[in-house]
C-alpha cells in the first residue's frame, strides 16, 4: 500500500503546482492608469447626464481630478504610455472647459469629449509596453 501512495501523492502534487502555475495573470503596469481613466469616464458621464449646471459641477471637478490621476500614472516607469498620459491631458482639458461654460447645452458639449479621452485612455493602455 505504501509503494502506491508515495508515487501517487508525488504526481498529484506535480500536477496542482504545475496547473496553478499557468493562471498567472499579466500586468502591463498601466493598471492604476485604467483605473483611474474608467472612474474619470464614468464621472464625466454622470455630468453629461446632469439636468443643471450646478449639479455638473462638482462631478466635473471630481473628473477632471481624477483624469488628472490616470495622467500621472500613465508614466511611472511600470506603465510609460505616451498615449495614455496624452489622452488623460486631454480628458482634463475639455473637463476644464466644460466647467467654464454658462450653458447647459455647451457643458454637455465639452463633457462629451472628456468622455471620449477617458475611454481613449482605457484603450491606450493595453498596447503599452
Amino acid at each position: 500500500m505504501k509503494c502506491i501512495l508515495i508515487p501517487l501523492t508525488l504526481i498529484s502534487a506535480l500536477f496542482f503546482t504545475s496547473a496553478r502555475a499557468e493562471k498567472k495573470p499579466e500586468f502591463t503596469g498601466c493598471e492604476m492608469a485604467s483605473t483611474y481613466a474608467e472612474l474619470a469616464f464614468m464621472t464625466f458621464k454622470k455630468a453629461y447626464q446632469s439636468t443643471s449646471i450646478e449639479n455638473a459641477t462638482p462631478l466635473l471637478k471630481d473628473g477632471v481630478a481624477k483624469a488628472t490621476e490616470a495622467s500621472a500614472y500613465a508614466l511611472i516607469p511600470s506603465c510609460n504610455c505616451a498615449n495614455a498620459k496624452n489622452y488623460a491631458l486631454n480628458a482634463v482639458t475639455f473637463g476644464n472647459k466644460a466647467l467654464k461654460e454658462a450653458d447647459l447645452q455647451g457643458m454637455k458639449k465639452w463633457a462629451k469629449k472628456a468622455m471620449d479621452m477617458s475611454l481613449d485612455v482605457l484603450t491606450a493602455t493595453p498596447n503599452c509596453k
